[in-house]
C-alpha cells in the first residue's frame, strides 16, 4: 500500500518535469530558428548603408567632373572669343594698310617723271574714291566693276543680302591643265551707250571648287571661280559663283562677303566710285589667264 500511494504521488512529478523539458527545448528551438531572420536583417541594412555611401560617393565624383568641364568649357570659349577679336583687329586693319597702299602707289605712280609701264590691265588716269570718315568705300547699289584679265568692264549689282558674289555664266565647260581642274565659259555684257547686241567673252579660270546653293525650287551645285577684280580704287581677288544670270539686268552680283568690312552702301545712289579705264590696245595685252604679254 505504501509503494502504490508513494508512486502515486510521484507520477505528477515525473508529468511536470517532462512538462517542463519540453518547454524548454520548444522554447531553445524558436530562438534558433529566430537568429537567421534577425541575421539577414541586419545584412540588408548594411548593404543599404553601404549602396547610399557609394551613390554619394559617385554623386560627388560626377559632380566634380561636371564643374572642371564647365569651367574648361567657358575658359575655352573666352579664348575663342580674345581670338576671334584679335582676328578681326587684323582683318580690318590689314584692309586699312591695304586701302592705304593702293592709294599711295596711285599717288607716286602719278607724281614721278619718266615712271614705268603702269600695272597690266588698267590705265594710270586718276580714279574718284569714295570713302567715309572711317576709311570704309562708299559704294551705290550700282557699281561699275572691271576684271583686268579679261580686259572687261561690266556694270554690277550691289546687293548686302546675297552672300557670296556672282558672275553670268554660260556654256560652261570643266576641263583639266597641268593637273588642275579649270574651267572655261562665255559671260555675256551689253556694251555702254551702246545699241548693238549684246557682246560676249570666253573667261578661262582655275575651279576654286563647289558649293550647293539653296534655293525654292530645290539645291543646285556651282563652281567657284577667283578673279582680280577692281572697284574704284580697290583691287583684290573675289571669288564668284558661276550661274546663268541671263534673265537679270545685270551680269555682276557683288555679295556682302565681299564688302564685309571695307564698303557700305548707299542705295538712294548709283555709280559712286569711279569707272575703272582699261588700258588701250597695244599698251599690254593681258591673257585670259591673267598673264600680261608684251609685244
Amino acid at each position: 500500500m505504501f509503494q502504490y500511494l508513494q508512486n502515486r504521488h510521484s507520477q505528477p512529478k515525473l508529468l511536470r518535469l517532462s512538462i517542463s523539458g519540453f518547454l524548454l527545448l520548444f522554447l531553445s528551438g524558436c530562438q534558433q530558428l529566430g537568429q537567421p531572420s534577425t541575421h539577414h536583417s541586419l545584412l540588408e541594412q548594411r548593404q543599404e548603408q553601404q549602396h547610399q555611401l557609394t551613390r554619394q560617393q559617385l554623386g560627388s565624383q560626377l559632380n566634380a567632373f561636371q564643374g572642371s568641364q564647365v569651367a574648361g568649357l567657358t575658359e575655352l570659349q573666352q579664348q575663342l572669343q580674345a581670338v576671334q577679336i584679335q582676328l578681326d583687329n587684323l582683318r580690318e586693319e590689314n584692309q586699312r594698310f591695304q586701302r592705304q597702299h593702293t592709294f599711295q602707289i596711285e599717288e607716286l605712280g602719278r607724281e614721278l617723271p619718266g615712271r614705268g609701264r603702269p600695272e597690266p590691265g588698267f590705265s594710270n588716269s586718276r580714279v574718284t574714291e569714295v570713302v567715309q570718315d572711317d576709311g570704309k568705300l562708299l559704294l551705290g547699289r550700282y557699281e561699275w566693276v572691271a576684271l583686268p584679265a579679261q580686259q572687261l568692264v561690266l556694270p554690277a549689282r550691289v546687293d548686302s543680302g546675297a552672300n557670296t558674289s556672282s558672275l553670268h555664266a554660260v556654256n560652261l565647260r570643266e576641263f583639266e591643265r597641268d593637273g588642275r581642274s579649270w574651267v572655261r565659259f562665255e559671260t555675256h555684257y551689253q556694251p555702254e551707250n551702246s545699241n548693238r547686241e549684246p557682246q560676249k567673252a570666253e573667261i578661262e579660270a582655275p575651279l576654286v571648287r563647289n558649293v550647293r546653293i539653296l534655293q525654292a525650287s530645290g539645291s543646285e551645285s556651282r563652281p567657284v571661280i577667283s578673279l582680280p577684280m577692281q572697284l574704284g580704287p580697290l583691287v583684290q581677288e573675289v571669288e564668284f559663283t558661276l550661274s546663268d544670270r541671263g534673265d537679270m539686268t545685270y551680269p555682276v552680283l557683288l555679295g556682302r562677303r565681299f564688302m564685309m568690312d571695307i564698303a557700305v552702301i548707299d542705295v538712294a545712289r548709283t555709280y559712286v566710285q569711279g569707272k575703272p579705264e582699261l588700258q588701250q590696245p597695244g599698251e599690254a595685252e593681258t591673257s585670259a589667264s591673267g598673264e600680261v604679254e608684251t609685244p
